[in-house]
């Protein structure tokens, strides 16, 4: 069945039993296991446009793999196709246009790579590993977001190879409803092998907020941010709570070894002398276990988290959206981390807000610009542990929405569910399926967050 496909391909064509499968095969969520019926490790368009083509000759579907970092592990299926754009990293910046020319395997500390040498960014996530693809087609949150919105707000064009097998290329003139739908609408609509983002003056140091406190002082902490960010200037709305539990790393102090703690992060995106004025307010919420805050390198803050956030583990995941956080939601969440079932767990709050609030909710696919916080949940299960995750992460879910912002949650820190694709999109579903209709009306990208063409 594959000679063909093999004949153009050659040994990037990787079937069941060739010794680099198995290892292709994997992605950083070692709880999704799936088999496909080949792997096509792509070193150009043209390897992408023919694994294409034969995919839908054959009635293959397809999965995408950039970084292969989702907690829903989308980039392999079993059955199908799977198309690894993993070895196209290449970053070029172009400073008189003032955009990054970024291949669809690139990671988001290949960019920071690239860019800092300009002393530009682009608004990419927090863990250097994650692929950008991904992330950029989902949303994209990260330290920038309050200064310079949403990843998929900075792409400016992309090439994308869609499910007939032909590269084109989108933007506001060329395919302007496919170039709206990638800005958020996830890998739907075809493989994108080529992203142009928009880039921004930062760094190459910033003003980093890098504070420890007890999580005994969470529910007081809480409430002090929700009023800081009722005055703080955009630059400063990009903060992220993180709860969790400390390692028995040899590089903490024994005492902190498996002490529950709340992390503040962040980064002031304009002049360093003030950002250390406006955040000062967020290191003095309770007494500080650590604070490492201070003037640091942009691309060695946006590393600070990927310790956290190890290769091959098992990963259950779920998020929700917020207005406030009202006492009744702080104490189910405290009571909920408190009782996990794990000590590996990862719980985030991100307040949202300045630029990424700004967009109109139809300007993009991503569609909840109106929330003030999103909660992100992982639970990394320990052997044998997986079902009493899997019912802690769905407790999380179950329990907190009826009080979230539209029941919507953020896509790219979740696994597949129905319910949550609709509500995510809002009112922009319906655009959605047409476009979905004109460009892959085989759905043969549904290894996603899946928009089915209603025919």
């Amino acid at each position: 069945m594959f000679n063909i496909l093999e004949n153009q391909i050659g040994s990037r064509l990787l079937l069941p039993g060739n010794e680099r499968y198995e290892e292709t095969r994997k992605v950083w969520n070692t709880a999704v296991d799936k088999q496909p019926a080949a792997i096509v490790v792509c070193e150009s368009e043209e390897d992408v446009s023919a694994g294409v083509k034969f995919a839908k000759e054959n009635h293959l579907s397809i999965s995408i793999r950039g970084g292969g970092h989702h907690v829903g592990g989308f980039a392999v299926c079993d059955g199908g196709l799977m198309i690894d754009l993993s070895q196209m990293r290449s970053v070029v910046v172009d400073e008189s246009r003032q955009v990054a020319l970024v291949e669809g395997g690139a990671t988001l500390g290949d960019i920071d790579l690239e860019t800092q040498k300009y002393g530009l960014a682009v608004p990419t996530g927090t863990v250097s590993e994650t692929g950008v693809a991904g992330l950029a087609l989902n949303g994209g949150l990260g330290y920038l977001r309050g200064k310079y919105g949403l990843t998929c707000d900075n792409i400016v064009g992309a090439r994308v190879v869609t499910a007939d097998g032909k590269a084109i290329d989108v933007n506001e003139e060329n395919h302007p409803n496919l170039f709206w739908a990638i800005r958020g609408g996830g890998g739907n609509f075809g493989v994108v092998t080529k992203f142009e983002f928009a880039l921004h003056n930062v760094g190459p140091e910033v003003f980093a907020l890098d504070v420890m406190y007890d999580l005994k002082d969470a529910k007081e902490i809480i409430q002090k941010l929700q009023a800081f960010l009722e005055q703080a200037p955009d630059e400063a709305v990009s903060i992220n709570l993180t709860a969790t539990v400390l390692p028995p790393a040899p590089f903490l102090p024994e005492i902190l070894h498996f002490k529950k703690v709340i992390m503040f992060t962040g980064i002031y995106a304009e002049d360093v002398s003030e950002g250390e004025t406006i955040l000062k307010p967020l290191r003095e919420l309770a007494e500080p276990i650590m604070d490492h805050t201070g003037v640091m390198p942009f691309a060695e803050y946006q590393k600070k988290l990927d310790p956290m956030v190890p290769e091959h583990v098992r990963v259950y995941g779920t998020s929700l959206y917020f207005d406030q956080l009202t006492d009744e939601i702080i104490d189910q969440l405290l009571y909920k981390i408190y009782n996990a079932p794990a000590p590996s767990i990862l719980v985030q709050l991100w307040a949202l807000g300045g630029e990424m609030n700004r967009v109109p909710a139809t300007a993009t696919p991503y569609a909840i610009r109106d929330a003030k916080f999103v909660l992100l949940v992982d639970c990394m299960a320990m052997a044998g542990d997986d079902d009493l995750c899997k019912q802690w992460i769905d407790s999380v879910y179950g329990g907190l929405l009826p009080f979230s912002h539209k029941k919507a949650s953020y896509l790219n820190a979740i696994g597949s569910n129905e319910e949550a694709t609709t509500n995510a999109f809002q009112e922009n579903y319906a655009r959605l399926v047409e476009i979905k209709e004109k460009y892959d009306p085989e759905n043969l990208f549904r290894h996603n967050h899946n928009i089915k063409p209603s025919k």
